[in-house]
């Protein structure tokens, strides 16, 4: 059986310029709880937009597993 070892999540939007050119901005949070169901990551990108005021297009979910 697999084993979560770690669980991290990465927030991104993107950000346009006056001239229109566009950059990627990300907020990368780690040490999250690894039996954190997908709702629970939803909410918790919820909280972090609230917190902020930012909006966050794009969540990743970056899983550390041990094979046996």
């Amino acid at each position: 059986m697999n084993t979560i070892n770690q669980l991290a999540v990465t927030l991104s939007r993107t950000l346009y310029d006056k001239d229109g050119k566009a950059s990627q901005f990300k907020r990368h949070f780690t040490s999250l709880n690894t039996d954190a169901t997908p709702e629970q990551l939803k909410s918790f990108k919820s909280v972090i937009e609230q917190i902020t005021g930012e909006h966050f297009e794009k969540l990743e979910v970056i899983k550390t597993e041990t094979i046996n």
